[in-house]
């Protein structure tokens, strides 16, 4: 009888320990750098080709400014994802006469929601927001020094749902996978939108954590848009920050 009285007394003890433990939040923020390689092609109202270069993160001569950073906020089955990107590229063309630099700024801000719903293959269905952009501007500098203000020959904004899967697997306590791939546009804003990444994690100790893996971003434009496809995809290198 006290037997069972202990084991009751410790069962009663226990459960509100885990339901407090289900009910904190857990917060990541991880600053990320994408070496991801740029491709832009479509046509212009004329029939002639608009496409920017292609870039390269590490090609830091045509990069003019980056960030990239996300962020996670978890509790139990339910979670707040938010990832975003903005980068600018330039390239300069020095003539006797005029310089030309033109500027290709592109990137994007997503908040989304995630429900894991499978607890044994830690399955999340993940459902939100993409806002998607990308900028092409000219700057003309004649000589003697005159400067004319940046023309912008396209300006592109997006925002589209978007709908998913991601996938967690720990190989053990300090090393994990991660896979998460979703699609998006369904003709709201774009015609269709392409995610996948793949990613493995290491956890350094409770606070830090540290990632590697590769990612791959295509959008598909609607038929009026200038522009009909700009992809990026790459290596990615993050450093997470747990609290």
């Amino acid at each position: 009888m006290h037997r069972l009285l202990i084991l009751y007394i410790s069962l009663l003890f226990s459960f509100p320990a885990l339901s407090q433990e289900e009910s904190s939040w857990q917060f990541v923020v991880t600053p990320v750098l994408w070496n991801a390689s740029v491709d832009a092609r479509g046509s212009g109202d004329s029939g002639g080709d608009i496409s920017p270069p292609d870039y390269s993160f590490f090609t830091l001569d045509n990069l003019d400014s980056y960030l990239s950073i996300k962020f996670e906020a978890n509790r139990g089955s339910f979670g707040i994802l938010f990832d975003s990107l903005r980068a600018r590229y330039e390239d300069t063309t020095d003539r006797t006469v005029a310089n030309i630099v033109a500027g290709s700024e592109l990137g994007f801000i997503e908040l989304s929601a995630r429900y894991q719903i499978s607890h044994g293959a830690d399955l999340d269905l993940i459902a939100g927001v993409r806002r998607s952009f990308l900028d092409i501007d000219v700057t003309l500098s004649l000589s003697p020094p005159l400067t004319t203000s940046p023309t912008k020959t396209s300006e592109n904004v997006w925002t589209d749902p978007i709908i998913g899967l991601r996938y967690h697997h720990p190989f053990s306590d300090n090393w994990h996978g991660w896979v998460r791939g979703d699609i998006g546009g369904f003709n709201v804003d774009t015609k269709r939108m392409y995610n996948f990444t793949a990613d493995v994690q290491y956890l350094i100790n409770r606070y830090l954590s540290f990632s590697m893996g590769y990612r791959y971003f295509k959008i598909d434009f609607k038929d009026g848009d200038i522009l009909s496809e700009v992809t990026l995809n790459g290596l990615q290198i993050g450093l997470g920050i747990h609290f």
